[in-house]
């Protein structure tokens, strides 16, 4: 039986993107990304040129990731977060970190050429 995020859960990533962005929308959005063969319920925002996703792989279980340009994958090299706030927190610190410098040290990165 899969597991969906909890509107609790839901109100806690939309309550960091808020903070971030005061001053524009982003909507969070729930979708569904395949992971390791199976679905998996995904929470998902843009930002310009930036795509944040959130994963839940089990309960209590979050994988983080965000895309530059949609062919530039970035992680924070954790595998899974058992803390929502932290899987947050960190994504969006990478993604800022990136952006101020362009910098990938200490990002897994990977570039997708279709």
């Amino acid at each position: 039986m899969e597991i969906d995020f909890t509107q609790t859960e839901i109100d806690i990533i939309k309550k960091h993107v808020d903070g971030r962005w005061q001053k524009k929308d982003h909507g969070v959005h729930m979708g569904d990304i395949e992971v390791g063969g199976k679905e998996k319920p995904a929470a998902i925002w843009e930002d310009t040129y930036y795509t944040f996703i959130i994963i839940k792989i089990a309960a209590f279980t979050y994988k983080n990731m965000f895309y530059f340009m949609r062919d530039k994958r970035f992680d924070t090299g954790t595998d899974e977060y058992s803390d929502l706030n932290e899987c947050v927190d960190s994504i969006m610190k990478a993604q800022a970190d990136f952006s101020l410098s362009k910098n990938t040290k200490g990002l897994k990165v990977e570039i997708n050429k279709e």
